[in-house]
């Protein structure tokens, strides 16, 4: 009898402790993903500052200038966000509890997906002031 309670004791620990693991895999794939849509992002960020370095380098639209410069620093905050997260967040979560782990990837959720929201917003305004100003 006592074996067969051993046995059943030791089912259900390995089965939880597969249960937290499948939990925290699936939630540091989540931030992946989000990662991954961010980083396909980073080129058209690209482009868009060297149009816009280009656009105030030229100066030949001076009134525009002001308005290039501040886009251009958007899109340097944008990326500069992006590469300290990308330097700070630890994939690996060693010597952790399952709290602490699925804690700090809720977290790191929480902060790539404000990271992406920013990309799209200083991607989009920069790319409607180059297609409004004929500069694509």
């Amino acid at each position: 009898m006592k074996r067969i309670l051993a046995a059943a004791l030791l089912s259900f620990m390995l089965y939880s402790c597969a249960d937290t693991k499948k939990q925290e895999e699936t939630l540091l794939n989540e931030v992946i993903a989000v990662h991954d849509k961010v980083m396909a992002k980073d080129e058209q960020i690209m482009k868009n500052k060297m149009k816009l370095d280009t656009l105030i380098k030229e100066n030949k639209k001076p009134e525009l200038t002001p308005v290039a410069t501040e886009l251009r620093t958007k899109l340097d905050s944008a990326d500069a966000k992006m590469e300290n997260w990308m330097h700070k967040f630890d994939a690996e979560n060693k010597g952790k509890k399952h709290d602490e782990i699925m804690t700090y990837l809720t977290g790191q959720k929480g902060e790539i997906e404000a990271i992406d929201k920013n990309f799209d917003a200083s991607i989009t305004e920069a790319s409607e002031f180059l297609k409004q100003n004929n500069l694509k």
